[in-house]
């Protein structure tokens, strides 16, 4: 994959929600001087916040990794960036349990976020379809 700059990514920044089972799912991103963008998730049910995850994505040796750093894992999971183009990009970590892939896809001013795994044969995904609340 070509060297890209993490200033393509910009896009993601902003405050994204959207309605997931029976409650509203927000991912909040920043970039932070131009080397990274942080982020953080958290689901919103019957007004308190019931999972909440620390996101970043950075550069390390010439390649990209997203950072998801949740409470039911010991310690943060990389996954490594294995796609990009203007609007898509993919990340992956086959050794994590689940997920394995993570993808972001902008549509206008939405945003489909994915997490997936395939487990004894059988494709596990959750899709986030999520709209642009501030940038």
């Amino acid at each position: 994959m070509e060297k890209i700059n993490i200033s393509k990514l910009e896009w993601l920044a902003g405050q994204w929600e959207g309605i997931q089972g029976n409650g509203i799912y927000h991912e909040e991103w920043a970039i932070i001087n131009g080397k990274e963008i942080v982020g953080k998730a958290y689901m919103i049910k019957k007004g308190e916040i019931t999972s909440f995850e620390k996101l970043k994505i950075h550069v390390e040796e010439n390649k990209i990794f997203y950072v998801a750093d949740v409470s039911q894992n010991p310690q943060p999971v990389s996954f490594e960036m294995t796609y990009y183009d203007e609007s898509k990009f993919i990340f992956e970590n086959h050794l994590h349990d689940f997920p394995k892939i993570i993808t972001y896809e902008k549509k206008d001013n939405a945003l489909l976020a994915t997490i997936e795994a395939e487990e004894k044969g059988k494709v596990k995904k959750f899709e986030f379809d999520l709209k642009l609340v501030t940038r």
